[in-house]
Parts: structure tokens; sequence; C-alpha cells
């Protein structure tokens, strides 16, 4: 009877295991075909000249293929637990308007020529599915001296989104993960307000506010 039970629990393991491996929520081919398509439409994006559509075209991306309430509530970990209903509504807002000025206080414009794109590699996963990808921005660089770069790795983490959507919620730039990255910022930001829920927004608010108002001036250049 003993034998018989383990030999039951030994199928079911194996029949689990044989089902996530199966169960990967983004295939492959859907994958590269994502980044294919959105790394093109990114560099076409990039050398759109009027700075007014450049940033539409830019905000729309950013809100429909990066899940951002999924890299919000990653990013403020733990905190997110000690915030009321009000707080991460709040939250939530702010740190779109803040994801939307970062890019807007830089000039980017570039020749859509002078940038190539390919895909290296893809590796599925149960519940993500990763695309490493490279970018060659030599010949935007060329003329900056003391300036060696090779191609630069970059990695998208996608998932299954809001609208059965593929997003990203992870971008690695040369084995740099920019959500972690930011994670130590804004833990940082919470720990020089002592933890003040209500005091970080504040302060997160002004930041965004200024960032803002940087990105107005350079807009108007």
């Amino acid at each position: 009877m003993k034998n018989i039970i383990c030999l039951i629990f030994t199928g079911l393991f194996f029949i689990h295991k044989i089902a996530l491996a199966v169960d990967v929520d983004i295939k492959s081919e859907e994958a590269r075909e994502w980044a294919n398509n959105k790394g093109h439409e990114l560099i076409q994006v990039l050398g759109t000249k009027d700075i007014v559509e450049k940033h539409s075209k830019l905000d729309k991306m950013l809100t429909e293929d990066v899940n951002l309430d999924y890299i919000s509530k990653f990013v403020i970990g733990k905190y997110l637990k000690t915030m009321n209903k009000d707080q991460k509504r709040r939250y939530s807002a702010l740190f779109e308007r803040y994801i939307l000025s970062l890019y807007k206080q830089f000039n980017l414009h570039f020749d859509s020529s002078d940038i190539a794109f390919s895909i290296d590699n893809v590796v599925e996963h149960p519940k993500f599915t990763v695309v490493s990808c490279s970018i060659d921005a030599n010949n935007i660089l060329k003329n900056i001296e003391n300036l060696e770069i090779e191609r630069l790795p970059v990695e998208f983490r996608l998932i299954r989104g809001k609208e059965n959507r593929i997003q990203a919620v992870d971008i690695e730039i040369s084995n740099v993960s920019m959500v972690i990255e930011y994670r130590k910022k804004f833990y940082k930001m919470i720990m020089e307000e002592n933890e003040e829920i209500e005091w970080f927004l504040e302060k997160f608010e002004d930041k965004i506010i200024a960032n803002e108002m940087a990105a107005s001036r350079v807009s108007n250049l």
C-alpha cells in the first residue's frame, strides 16, 4: 500500500513538472515577433523630428507595451503593504507621471539608419519569457573621442499583461536590471523620509514636477 501511494505521488510530481514545462505563457516565436516589431518601431519613433509627435508615440509605447502597474508595485516592494488605498492610488498615478517625465528631459533624436537592432536569443519560462537583443549605435557615437563601445546587450522580460497583451516588465542593459536599480533608488528615498509614506509621496511629487519642468524646457528648445 505504501509503495502504491509513493508511486502515485511520484507520478503526480512528474505530471506537474511536465505541465510547468509546457505551460509557457508567451511562446518564443511570439516573443521574438514582439521584440522585433517593438524594437524597430522604437528606432523609427526616435527618428521622428516633430518632438510633440515623438513624445506622443513614446508615451503610447510606454503605457501600452510596458506594464507600469506591475513595475510600480515591484519597485516599491515591501512598502506597498504599508500604504492605504488612497496612498496606493496616488503612488500609482505619480509613478506613471515619473516614468513619462524621465526620457523627455533629453533630446532623443537619432537617424534611425544609424542604429542596428537584432535579436540574439529567446528563453521561455513558465510565467515570463526573456528576449536577448543587441543594439549597435556606433555610428551615432563615432565622433565622440576615447569612446569605444561594442554592441550593447539588452534583455526584455515579457509577461502576458492587460487585455492579453504582451508587455515588458523589466529591461536589462549590459546585465543591469532597470527595475532593480529603481527599487534601490526608491528604497533610499523612503529611508531618507524615515519610512513615512506621506512624506515620501510629497517629495516624490516634487521630484516629478521638477522633471516635468525640465522636460518642458527641452521641448521648447
